[in-house]
């Protein structure tokens, strides 16, 4: 009976925390689980400015996220919303004002505009991909819960 109780308590611990992964903004789903296709956009710029807080436009766990403000080739400032700090901050160190970077973006109709979320990022040799080809986080896991 125990165990059978243990049980039903980790399961519906399971379902619940999968309901909050990847949520949009102000949306109960994210991206990943719309039937919505998201278009992608290449951009290139510098870096004007690594910013670290709260992020007014994210419904996950993450109290703090990191954007890069960055100049457009076009001469167009972007808010690139790149993830919650715990997950990103590792990525980010070293990058500073100047910096160029090449960047595949996407963005949704909740987003202002000039604002986006970053899929993949390049700057001074180095990549890193934050989402997959079906623009799921990293850092929501194998089963799409977020890694606490």
């Amino acid at each position: 009976m125990k165990s059978t109780l243990k049980m039903l308590i980790l399961v519906s611990m399971l379902v619940a925390i999968t309901g909050y992964a990847q949520n949009g903004i102000g949306e109960r789903n994210g991206v990943v689980e719309e039937a919505i296709p998201i278009a992608l956009i290449e951009m290139n710029g510098t870096i004007e400015k690594v910013n670290e807080g709260p992020c007014t436009y994210t419904v996950g766990n993450a109290v703090n996220g990191i954007h890069l403000m960055v100049l457009t080739e076009n001469q167009e400032m972007v808010n690139v919303h790149l993830g919650p700090t715990w997950a990103i901050s590792v990525w980010v160190d070293g990058m500073e004002h100047g910096t160029h970077v090449d960047l595949v973006v996407f963005r949704t109709e909740k987003l202002p505009i000039g604002h986006y979320i970053a899929k993949e990022l390049e700057w001074d040799g180095q990549r890193a991909q934050f989402r997959d080809g079906y623009l799921k986080p990293f850092w929501a896991g194998r089963y799409g819960k977020e890694a606490w």
